[in-house]
C-alpha cells in the first residue's frame, strides 16, 4: 500500500495498491452516504486479501471513502446530499467561493480533487465504481450510462442493469465522472444487511477483473462472485430502463406504503404510496424502483420498464 499523501487524507484514502506494471486504475468509492457503511467494510476486506495474498496487480486501485464525517456519525449527511450536485459549475463555484460553506461543501471538494489527482496521474484507462445501499430491503443492482463501453463494463456484474437511473437523478458522483472515465454505481442491498457488504465485495473482486487491474487467472473465486450476485437476482429483468422519477419535498407529507423492495414488479392502478393529495398508484404495470423509508431524501421512487440486452 502506498502513502496516500499524493491523493488526499489518509482518513478518505482506505488504500491505494499500486503494481508495478502499468495499466488500468480503477477508483472505488464507499460510503458517500454516511448511513452506508457496507461499502467502506468491503473494501476493507478487499484491500486486506489483496495484501495478504499477495495478488499482483497491474495499473492502480484507489479505496476512497466519500462522506468521512457522515460516517463518522453514522447519518446520510450533515448539510447536503453529497450524491447530488456534480457537475462542473457547482465544483466551479465551490473553489471560487473562498473556502467550503458547509461540511458537505468541504467533502465534495476534497474528494474531487483525489479523483482528479487519479485520473490526471492513471497509468492507463480509469474505471470507477460507487458502492451504495438503501433503506429499503432488496435486489442489488447496478446502473452506468447507456453507452455501449459502460455497458460492457457494467455488464461483467451479474446485477440487473437499471439504465436511465443517472440520468433521472440529476447531479450523481457516477453520472459527472461518467463523462471522464468509465463509471458504474452498485446498490447493494439494504444498508445495514450483513449480505450488503458480501455483495459489495463480489462487485469488487469482479470489478478488477473486468477492468484489467488483476489477471482473472489469479482470482480463483470469481466464479463465486459472479453466483453470490446471480443469486440476488433471481427472476428480475437483466435490463431495466427508468422512465419516470416522483420528486418530493418535506411539505408533500410523502409515505411509501410498507413493504416495497429496493426493485418490485407492479402491477397497473397498485397502490404506492400517499402525500397530502391523496394516493399514489402506479400509472402502468412495470416495476418500483428505490422506495423512500428514511426521512432524508427528495426522491420518493422511481418506475421502470424491462428493455432488451445490448
Amino acid at each position: 500500500m502506498t502513502s496516500p499523501d499524493r491523493f488526499g487524507t489518509s482518513a478518505r484514502m482506505l488504500a491505494h495498491l499500486r503494481g508495478d506494471a502499468p495499466g488500468p486504475t480503477l477508483i472505488v468509492i464507499g460510503g458517500l452516504h454516511g448511513n452506508e457503511p457496507a461499502g467502506p467494510a468491503a473494501m476493507r476486506s478487499v484491500a486486506d486479501a489483496l495484501e495478504s495474498e499477495r495478488v499482483g496487480l497491474r495499473g492502480d486501485l484507489l479505496l476512497l471513502l466519500g462522506n468521512v464525517r457522515a460516517l463518522e456519525s453514522g447519518v446520510r449527511f450533515l448539510d447536503r446530499d453529497l450524491n447530488r450536485g456534480w457537475d462542473a459549475e457547482r465544483l466551479a463555484a465551490l473553489r471560487a467561493a473562498g473556502g467550503p460553506k458547509t461540511s458537505e461543501d468541504r467533502e465534495q471538494l476534497e474528494l474531487a480533487d483525489t479523483i482528479e489527482k487519479a485520473i490526471a496521474t492513471s497509468r492507463g484507462p480509469v474505471f470507477l465504481v460507487d458502492l451504495h445501499t438503501t433503506s429499503a430491503a432488496g435486489i442489488p443492482f447496478a446502473m452506468c450510462r447507456d453507452a455501449a463501453a459502460a455497458r460492457r463494463f457494467a455488464g461483467a456484474l451479474p446485477l440487473t442493469l437499471v439504465l436511465g437511473l443517472l440520468d433521472a437523478l440529476a447531479g450523481t458522483l457516477a453520472g459527472y465522472y461518467g463523462d471522464r472515465c468509465l463509471a458504474v454505481a452498485v446498490e447493494g442491498g439494504q444498508n445495514t444487511d450483513p449480505t450488503s457488504e458480501r455483495n459489495h465485495a463480489a462487485v469488487i473482486w469482479l470489478a478488477l477483473a473486468a477492468a484489467g487491474v488483476v489477471d482473472e487467472r489469479l482470482l480463483p473465486t470469481l466464479p463465486v462472485h459472479r453466483d453470490v450476485l446471480a443469486r440476488t437476482r433471481g427472476d428480475l429483468p437483466r435490463v431495466l430502463h427508468v422512465h419516470q422519477r416522483h420528486a418530493i419535498t418535506v411539505e408533500d407529507r410523502f409515505e411509501m406504503a410498507p413493504g416495497f423492495a429496493n426493485i418490485q414488479r407492479i402491477g397497473a392502478n397498485e397502490l404506492l404510496a400517499r402525500d397530502r393529495a391523496g394516493e399514489i398508484r402506479a400509472p402502468e404495470s412495470g416495476f418500483v424502483l428505490m422506495p423512500l423509508y428514511q426521512a432524508m431524501g427528495d426522491d420518493g421512487f422511481f418506475l421502470g420498464r424491462e428493455v432488451a440486452e445490448a
